[in-house]
């Protein structure tokens, strides 16, 4: 997957979550792994239509179901997506993107102690 990645809706991103956690599953597998109102049959299985048309997702026949699995994994996914986050919002400069989560969220000092660490290790 490339930088121009197809960005997932929530929905989808939701579909496969489960699937990167299951690792395949069936259509009320995933339905019974939702929050509370569970989504109907009909729009689990749009989901997954949508994500097999995208390649995100393939399947194979199981009796009268298809068992669903992932063919974008969860973390060339997250590449794609942090990479188009960091050309989109932060002119591709990763030291903005520290700054402006350094900024805005409450980074904890053993976090901030890891976050040096891995720059340290980063320029070894």
């Amino acid at each position: 997957m490339d930088n121009n990645i197809t960005e997932l809706t929530r929905g989808e991103e939701e579909i496969m979550q489960i699937l990167w956690r299951l690792g395949d599953a069936v259509v009320n597998d995933i339905i019974a792994e939702t929050d509370e109102p569970h989504p109907k049959y009909t729009t689990v299985a749009t989901f997954l239509k949508i994500l097999e048309n995208k390649g995100f997702v393939s399947h194979r026949s199981e009796g009268k179901s298809h068992r669903y699995y992932p063919l974008v994994g969860r973390e060339e996914y997250a590449r794609g997506v942090m990479s188009s986050m960091l050309t989109n919002y932060f002119d591709g400069s990763l030291a903005q993107l520290v700054s402006f989560f350094s900024r805005h969220e409450n980074i904890p000092a053993r976090e901030m102690d890891e976050i040096r660490e891995i720059i340290r290790n980063a320029k070894k």
